[in-house]
């Protein structure tokens, strides 16, 4: 039997603590009242949490832990896939455009946060209202869907120093340039 070595296993420690916050922030988002609403507003807890660790964690893992988040989503809201796939393709932007692109900081998780969770709040809400041509559908888009997505990055912050705690605790000299 082979010995995993010090940095093997800070990185299993690492994904499995961000394995274990996706799963809690999954039940906390998905059960009525464990987290406030604001005038009938859920925060999609979810959306930032796959950014941050995304951020962090790159391309690869990005999309694992959005297709994590997004099955656990789709079994509390019976969303037929729609979550996990939005989550990982989230997951891989997120991640790639890191890698490629943009240094990893708050103000780039707060982008990528606020744009995934705007781009989820309006999709929903036009394959939900305006395709099945639902009455009063630009008056649900003003006071749940855009509400939605800012009171989700509200929470961004907490979620991105959540995610760079972990990291912080279990790091590898993975990555030079932060």
């Amino acid at each position: 039997m082979t010995k995993l070595s010090v940095k093997q296993k800070k990185t299993i420690y690492r994904r499995a603590w961000l394995a274990v916050a996706v799963i809690l922030l999954s039940v906390i988002q998905n059960t009525d009242g464990w987290f406030p609403q604001v005038f009938g507003v859920r925060a999609l807890l979810l959306i930032p949490a796959v950014t941050a660790i995304s951020v962090f964690e790159r391309d690869v893992a990005g999309i694992f832990y959005g297709l994590l988040a997004g099955s656990l989503w789709d079994v509390f809201a019976h969303g037929n896939n729609f979550n996990a796939m939005f989550l990982a393709v989230i997951g891989f932007a997120c991640g790639t455009l890191i890698n490629l692109i943009m240094r990893n900081n708050f103000i780039t998780h707060l982008l990528l946060t606020g744009i995934a969770s705007l781009i989820y709040c309006v999709g929903y809400w036009l394959w939900h209202y305006v395709i099945i041509n639902t009455d009063m559908a630009f008056a649900m888009l003003f006071r749940y869907y855009i509400p939605g997505a800012v009171y989700t990055a509200v929470f961004s912050p907490f979620l991105f120093f959540l995610v760079k705690y972990i990291e912080d605790k279990f790091k590898t000299e993975q990555y030079f340039d932060e």
